[in-house]
């Protein structure tokens, strides 16, 4: 068989990239990052109980669900993702106003896993602990699946950060997506 300089090799090129998109495309589902979370702290256990007492499959602080509902029902997944909703919101509006900038899906989750850590080193991601860093970089793999490769490998971020709507968290978008 001759291949004609040109067309065999763009047929070859896209005989290539049609077959690359069908092997990555299955492994390229990013999670929402209401399911990227709960799948980080829990395990998607909406019955889980931390070490300190955190519950719900995000592993909300008693006290801080105390303090944005009067509800009990813990394991009601719908619910406690409203009140991750609403306090991850609050702390995203902290970061925005410190950095001037949205944060990405690493800092989300350092923001939600160890808020106080995170600021008292000026929200710098190279200042916090590597446990938490490990777990935000998985954080990161989960909900970015969907980019390339390399950008995720480089650690790049979206130009305009995350689409947080289209990533299951509308409230947590506007504040978010505020100051773009």
């Amino acid at each position: 068989m001759r291949v004609r300089a040109g067309v065999g090799l763009g047929k070859v090129i896209c005989l290539v990239a049609i077959w690359c998109a069908a092997f990555l495309s299955p492994q390229c589902n990013a999670l929402s990052i209401r399911d990227a979370l709960g799948a980080i702290e829990s395990g998607d256990d909406d019955h889980a109980v931390g070490y300190a007492g955190e519950v719900s499959r995000y592993q909300i602080k008693k006290n801080i669900w105390r303090a944005y509902s009067s509800s009990s029902r813990f394991w009601d997944k719908n619910e406690a993702w409203r009140i991750a909703e609403q306090v991850l919101a609050v702390r995203v509006d902290a970061y925005r106003r410190h950095t001037g900038h949205a944060p990405g899906a690493f800092d989300i989750y350092v923001l939600w896993n160890a808020p106080g850590q995170f600021q008292r080193v000026g929200y710098q991601q190279k200042r916090i602990s590597r446990v938490v860093a490990e777990r935000a970089t998985r954080f990161t793999n989960l909900v970015r699946r969907a980019e390339s490769p390399t950008m995720v490998a480089a650690n790049q971020k979206p130009e305009k950060g995350l689409l947080l709507a289209d990533r299951g968290l509308p409230q947590f978008a506007l504040a978010v997506n505020a100051m773009d």
